[in-house]
């Protein structure tokens, strides 16, 4: 990253650190709007609450990885992503496009088949490493796509909320090129972003619920 640089010290990214604290956050506001709903059960709310914890934990291993990386922390950044990525995937499906079993594990196997075919084509590097993201982008963009088919305001949050990974996704990608200029680079600013993204996505689920 370019606030690490050579910089191999503990505090060699304060600022990609600290902004993880937006996860925390947002994990907070979501649990917060789930509370009137304590009185549903497990099978009701279950995966809302999972997702709630995977956003914490996002906030939480990014911000070791970011302070000391290594082989352990990078589980800790990677392990909570890939849980609220798969889990969203189902529950969207299930309760925003009202899918049947069938037909949801159908599309979560292709995901998966995308997913693999990623990781073995695509050389990890790719702009700057954002290229692992393809599959979860181009998933992203056709369930927003159905959703606006299937409702049209529920949509239009589903397009923004695309639009706005769309611009993370692309302050992720030129955090190292823009170090000449901007010491900090950009990928703080990956986790500003996201953190709205992931946000805006769960509250569409508890207002489902709700």
């Amino acid at each position: 990253y370019c606030e690490r640089a050579s910089d191999a010290g503990l505090w060699a990214e304060p600022v990609n650190a600290i902004t993880n604290l937006g996860f925390i956050l947002a994990a907070y506001y979501c649990a917060r709007a789930l509370v009137p709903l304590k009185t549903r059960s497990l099978r009701e709310v279950g995966d809302i609450w999972l997702l709630v914890i995977a956003l914490f934990a996002i906030g939480i291993g990014s911000g070791l990885w970011h302070t000391a990386p290594n082989q352990t922390t990078v589980l800790m950044d990677v392990i909570p992503i890939t849980l609220f990525i798969n889990v969203y995937l189902l529950s969207a499906m299930r309760r925003l496009l009202g899918l049947s079993w069938a037909k949801t594990i159908l599309c979560f196997a292709a995901y998966w088949a995308l997913t693999i075919a990623a990781q073995t084509h695509l050389d990890p590097d790719t702009l700057n490493g954002t290229i692992m993201y393809a599959p979860t982008y181009i998933t992203l963009a056709i369930l927003s796509l159905a959703i606006a088919h299937k409702n049209k305001v529920l949509g239009e949050e589903f397009l923004f909320v695309l639009g706005l990974f769309t611009l993370s996704l692309i302050l992720r990608t030129v955090d190292t090129w823009v170090c000449p200029l901007m010491p900090l680079g950009t990928h703080f600013l990956w986790h500003a972003f996201n953190a709205i993204v992931l946000y805006r996505l769960l509250r569409v689920l508890i207002a489902r619920v709700a």
